[in-house]
């Protein structure tokens, strides 16, 4: 006559110690601190969760008026519209800086140093063996942009500040506060991918 009150008790004792590993899970969770806005860095400026948790830092420190560069004079300073190097030139100075990169970097990444890659071709790069690992991305790009900020004229497309603004740092990638390496591999960096002649039109524009 025992055995049903124990098996409902036993029962009982399961649950509440189930209950108690929810509630424990739940209130571990909410302990959970979002990561300082300033080590997520501007590149996921346009998340929804980082508009919520980060939204007086990325508009003090991420917005186009906060530039660390100011675009216009910039661009009177480079070649603007017209540049002075032909883009074979450019090319050819592009891969010489890329080879002589401080730590080397894998011959594989070597085909990134062109301005006349397209999406399909960067794709390949990075995901088709033998492929460029991207943690050297930021260095090849910077041999292409130099210290120079291109964002003004990456923002000519108008993509470029709505579902793409965190590609941003394509366009300025020698700025340790925009630059984020961490969306490598992720879908949002391959739609990054689709704009690699944008970049490359930009970095030509003021190149020199």
């Amino acid at each position: 006559m025992l055995f049903p009150f124990s098996w409902a008790l036993n029962h009982s004792m399961a649950r509440l110690l189930i209950y108690t590993l929810l509630i424990s899970q739940i209130a571990l969770c909410l302990s959970v601190k979002f990561p300082a806005c300033d080590v997520i860095g501007c590149g996921y400026c346009g998340t929804r969760r980082m508009q919520k948790e980060c939204k007086e830092f990325c508009e003090s420190k991420c917005s186009r008026k906060n530039k660390l560069i100011n675009a216009t004079k910039n661009f009177n300073e480079f070649n603007g519209p017209s540049p002075r190097v032909s883009r074979e030139v450019a090319n050819q100075q592009f891969m010489n800086c890329c080879q002589n990169l401080d730590p080397p970097v894998p011959e594989a990444c070597l085909k990134i140093c062109t301005l006349d890659n397209s999406p399909k071709e960067f794709k390949n790069i990075a995901f088709k063996k033998p492929k460029c690992p991207m943690k050297h991305l930021r260095r090849l790009l910077t041999c292409a942009a130099g210290t120079k900020d291109v964002r003004s004229c990456c923002e000519k497309d108008e993509s470029m500040l709505g579902n793409l603004n965190h590609c941003i740092q394509f366009c300025y990638p020698s700025n340790d506060d925009l630059w984020d390496s961490r969306f490598y591999g992720k879908g949002r960096f391959v739609k990054c991918m689709d704009k690699v002649p944008l970049y490359s039109e930009c970095y030509y524009e003021h190149w020199g």
